[in-house]
């Protein structure tokens, strides 16, 4: 396949708050592999606050309306793009972009992991999400005989202060029901937090929604633990410098990672394969194997809910809190 070089390249990843802090990685390598050429990253709105101080040129895109088409239309134009790069296609992005590119839009590359058949190296192969991302930028646009390991690229968001602070971090919400530890076990575990590092200080971030949660967790928790709800724009300023992050499989983490904090991961019905594309030296996690229900159907468990929830259950706080204490 013949490589371009593009003088202004979007790189496009129209998902979840997690999956927009992996693609950083991306966006580093293809700053490193074409230095002269100009990389923007177009992010869904609500989660573009979140890159306020981060170094890289984010924008803005929705896709849902028309109204969405034309604006987003608006911005790109603005910006002088002759190139398009999507990571993780999704299909409101598919269908704008290649509807523009039949009136002279942009020309318009992705990578759709979810399809066996394709132009990217590897591609459909279950790997890491960071390293299906790298396939993609370097198919389309790299140097060399293969892309670079995703051990190479952790996303990193660049922010002035990250002033140590005696601080750990608990994520406790995630998508889905199954992918979340019981909240009396986190409760347990900030008791066991506060008695082994007593100096430490406990944050648990929570968003508008969460307060079905904020209100269980109110009777149960230990007194130095704290709810932390602020703007999105502000929750890398408050994580940054944390001791560890514990948790779920979330969005919260991957933010964590790209800090620089430690993190101790929980993994329930999603392998980490995929969702942890991380140095597990740096980065440890907990993930019971095998299990049957994970994987008679799939690679991994789509239930919303689950009446055993054996992949997490099994874990007590007392466990828990031992694997953490040298990570701390």
């Amino acid at each position: 396949m013949k490589k371009s070089i593009p003088k202004t390249l979007l790189v496009v990843k129209n998902r979840a708050l997690g999956d927009s802090i992996m693609g950083l990685s991306t966006i580093q390598y293809l700053k490193n592999t074409l230095p002269d050429t100009t990389i923007i990253y177009g992010v869904p709105k609500w989660i573009f606050p979140l890159y306020k101080n981060c170094g890289h040129k984010v924008i803005a895109l929705d896709f849902k309306t028309l109204g969405d088409w034309l604006e987003s239309r608006r911005v790109i134009k603005k910006h002088n793009v002759d190139t398009v790069f999507e990571l993780f296609q999704s299909g409101r992005t598919a269908k704008f972009f290649k509807i523009w590119r039949l009136f002279g839009g942009p020309h318009y590359n992705f990578h759709n992991h979810h399809s066996k058949e394709g132009l990217v190296f590897d591609q459909g192969a279950i790997k890491s999400n960071i390293q299906r991302d790298l396939d993609g930028a370097w198919t389309f646009f790299g140097q060399g005989s293969g892309p670079p390991s995703f051990l190479d690229y952790p996303p990193v968001l660049d922010i002035s202060d990250k002033a140590s602070k005696l601080q750990i971090v608990i994520g406790l919400v995630a998508t889905r029901e199954t992918k979340m530890w019981p909240l009396s076990s986190y409760g347990l575990l900030t008791h066991l937090i506060q008695k082994n590092f007593p100096k430490h200080k406990i944050i648990i971030p929570l968003g508008p929604g969460d307060n079905l949660i904020e209100e269980e967790l109110k009777g149960i928790i230990s007194s130095n633990t704290e709810f932390l709800k602020v703007p999105l724009d502000r929750l890398p300023l408050e994580l940054a410098g944390s001791s560890l992050y514990v948790g779920n499989d979330t969005g919260l983490k991957h933010l964590c990672v790209s800090l620089g904090v430690s993190t101790y991961t929980l993994f329930g019905p999603e392998p980490p394969t995929e969702w942890h594309p991380y140095d597990s030296s740096l980065h440890p996690f907990y993930f019971r194997e095998p299990l049957e229900c994970r994987t008679k159907s799939a690679h991994y468990c789509g239930l919303q809910t689950c009446d055993s929830m054996i992949c997490l259950n099994t874990l007590s706080p007392e466990n828990l809190s031992e694997k953490i204490s040298s990570l701390i």
